[in-house]
């Protein structure tokens, strides 16, 4: 699947490939040979259903380089596949973390379900693995604003377990990069995990899973509260 492909074919094709996202991100269930073959050929091509054809300029095409409903589609791929700590060096490697940087600028807006999904991704990497990725060009406020849109999604996915699951690892990312926040932007921020935390509360008693995580969320509601109370800033 290369870039030259016609749109239809292409979407056609991340379409398919989010279809399976489950069982492509469980590559380690894979024998070597297959594991491989999707690692090196499916990877690169998943990347080309959201690249601009060869040419293209943001000027003369903006629907080659951002769509909302493909790159939700893809993100929402990314986000599976970057669990798996085989996929991670993979998605470096071939690019996928810089293209979603390039998203950052597109879907900083309130109300973009996208911020949720690229929190994820760039959070779930492992740290090692990141030295060698480009996240340095993404700038202090860009992380706030995404996961502060993270935070207020979170709520609407705590029936998913992948994103339910993630809420740690949003927790880890948003002391390390929150740390430098205003009062207000923490004040916001208290709120926003509040009403996850009050879903979460909810859906434990319900079925009575999930307690780790919940601690998590609590404990991190807890020294938010402290942080403010005292003016200081969040602890990593």
């Amino acid at each position: 699947m290369g870039t030259n492909m016609p749109l239809h074919m292409r979407y056609a094709a991340l379409r398919a490939a989010h279809i399976v996202q489950e069982e492509i991100a469980s590559i380690d269930a894979m024998d070597e040979e297959l594991r491989d073959m999707v690692l090196t050929k499916l990877s690169p091509a998943i990347l080309t259903t959201v690249c601009p054809r060869p040419g293209t300029t943001l000027a003369n095409d903006p629907h080659h380089f951002f769509h909302d409903d493909r790159d939700m589609c893809y993100l929402t791929l990314i986000f599976a596949l970057a669990r798996n700590s085989s996929w991670q060096a993979r998605l470096i490697g071939d690019h996928h973390i810089d293209r979603c940087i390039s998203m950052i600028a597109k879907y900083c807006e309130p109300y973009m379900l996208h911020l949720f999904y690229l929190s994820g991704i760039f959070l779930r990497i492992s740290p090692k693995q990141l030295s060698v990725a480009s996240l340095d060009v993404v700038t202090e406020q860009q992380w706030l604003y995404m996961i502060r849109w993270a935070w207020y999604y979170a709520k609407f996915g705590t029936d998913d377990i992948h994103c339910f699951e993630f809420l740690p690892v949003l927790v880890e990312g948003t002391k390390r990069h929150m740390q430098n926040a205003s009062k207000d932007d923490l004040e916001d921020l208290d709120g926003r995990v509040d009403r996850v935390l009050e879903v979460l509360e909810n859906r434990d008693s319900k079925r009575g899973e999930g307690e780790s995580v919940v601690l998590a969320v609590k404990k991190f509601s807890d020294l938010l509260k402290e942080s403010l109370n005292s003016e200081g800033v969040i602890s990593a």
